[in-house]
């Protein structure tokens, strides 16, 4: 018999002291609700709870973009069903002018107060028409596609006319002309450094293996290489030419286009060299001879640009063809010569394109839980102003003015459907994409629960057992410390 050490008091000890850790734990589980309170509960499963509420976090705020986004659309639909009741109006006046049966002086002059009237209202709802600060229809939220050549027509009042032709978007070519052989026969390598569409500078090397005494065959050794190559061929048709030169043409055309920054053998400076290149142009209109004098003006897009006397921007006048030129820039349009090169002074012997930086000038939303392209819409609505729809200077104080406004009229009202029929392709869109949003977060939500959240019932059978245990262990511990009390007969 022993007494410094009393072996079964300190085992009871320590199955107290586990099943007092158990029942804490039971009851923090139960009192929040959650099974994992702290990484030391389940540390992979926190990682995988944590990433999964940064997610559902995320998803839930897109749904209340996605809605705010509707509310933004249905603010200038809203507007737009004003300005089309009134271009019906202006129609309904417009025939009615156009009848013989009317005096310019009097009758048709009263009808071409309220035309007037019409017409500035329509101004002024393009100018104020706004969500949250956001103006919606003055243009500020006119998007553009390089790809598509700006329509143009012409009116020139002098003997000297603008000569234009369509210009289809090109794309860039770039040749190495140093693909001949070095004389060093074996692995090579070959490098392609380019830019994205995105401005993005990126490099690949491809191995090739070098023909020391045939240009030919190393060159079509080099064409191999970069073919099997899957990002240098997705964004470049890959050839030789007739004197084994390395060529790569761009498959996107314009804008859109990847451009080569540098493309050669890589020697010992380990950098490419050998560059030769093409500049991409996007689709427009090419101008030949002739200059624009007072009176000649240019439509582009349903946009009056007029060589006047007096000048007044907002009504599209301008005393020459550079002011003529800087409006167009402002309006999302550039001039380039036949190098792809801006220009300011005049339309002769150039192209105008459409910006490429006004591609995403529209109102991007946000609607999903990453930055990635597929989680953002981008909502564009074009300048729904008077002049924008090519209506501002209709004039039905006379039968011939008005049987000319009919057509005009219309052809605005057939804008503004457009721009109603593609906002509510985007409101249509968004309610759909707020529908999968819930789906979406509901099924991770769930995910996510079961492997955060407590089971109460089965942490109450566990509570019960640890609690009859930490009862159990109490009582064993008072009879250990009992024990040694027999010695004490030994006493005696």
């Amino acid at each position: 018999m022993i007494i410094q050490h009393n072996i079964a008091a300190l085992n009871s000890y320590r199955q107290l002291s586990t099943n007092n850790s158990a029942i804490s734990k039971n009851l923090e589980k139960l009192s929040s609700g959650y099974k994992i309170n702290r990484a030391g509960d389940d540390a992979a499963g926190l990682a995988i709870s944590e990433k999964m509420r940064a997610q559902i976090t995320g998803l839930e705020k897109a749904q209340d973009n996605a809605n705010d986004g509707i509310s933004l659309v249905q603010t200038a639909e809203g507007a737009l069903t004003e300005v089309h009741d009134m271009l019906n109006r202006m129609v309904e006046l417009a025939t009615q002018s156009a009848n013989g049966t009317y005096d310019n002086e009097t009758d048709r002059a009263n009808l071409q107060k309220e035309v007037d009237s019409l017409k500035d209202e329509i101004d002024r709802i393009s100018k104020s028409t706004n969500f949250n600060g956001i103006n919606l229809l003055d243009g500020s939220l006119a998007g553009s596609d390089p790809s598509k050549a700006p329509v143009v027509t012409t009116k020139i009042a002098t003997a000297t006319n603008l000569v234009m032709s369509q210009a289809a978007a090109t794309a860039g070519k770039y040749v190495d002309a140093t693909a001949a052989p070095t004389g060093n026969a074996g692995k090579q390598n070959y490098v392609v450094s380019y830019q994205d569409k995105d401005g993005n500078t990126k490099s690949v090397t491809v191995e090739y293996t070098e023909d020391a005494s045939t240009a030919a065959t190393s060159a079509s050794s080099i064409v191999s290489a970069l073919q099997g190559n899957d990002e240098i061929n997705a964004l470049f048709d890959i050839s030789k030419d007739g004197s084994d030169n390395i060529v790569l043409t761009a498959k996107e055309t314009g804008s859109k286009a990847a451009k080569v920054t540098a493309m050669g053998k890589k020697g010992a400076t380990a950098k490419p060299t050998g560059t030769g290149s093409t500049t991409a142009v996007d689709a427009g209109v090419s101008f030949g001879t002739g200059t624009m004098a007072v009176g000649d003006s240019i439509t582009v897009d349903g946009k009056t640009y007029t060589i006047a006397d007096a000048t007044d921007a907002e009504a599209g006048k301008f005393a020459n063809e550079t002011d003529l030129i800087t409006q167009l820039n402002k309006d999302g349009y550039i001039l380039v010569d036949s190098t792809g090169a801006s220009q300011t002074d005049e339309l002769q012997n150039n192209t105008l394109v459409k910006d490429p930086t006004a591609e995403n000038k529209g109102l991007t939303l946000q609607i999903g839980d990453t930055a990635d392209d597929y989680n953002k819409i981008t909502v564009n609505v074009g300048s729904m102003d008077t002049r924008s729809l090519g209506i501002d200077g209709i004039d039905i104080s006379t039968a011939e003015g008005a049987s000319e406004a009919i057509d005009k009229i219309k052809a605005a009202i057939n804008s503004v459907s457009s721009t109603r029929g593609d906002l509510g392709a985007i409101q249509n869109r968004l309610e759909h994409t707020i529908n999968n949003l819930g789906v979406t977060t509901e099924n991770i939500t769930s995910a996510e629960s079961r492997i955060r959240d407590t089971d109460m019932a089965e942490e109450m059978m566990a509570y019960t057992k640890n609690n009859i245990l930490v009862q159990a262990s109490q009582a064993m511990l008072a009879q250990a410390n009992t024990l040694p009390q027999g010695v004490l007969q030994l006493l005696q």
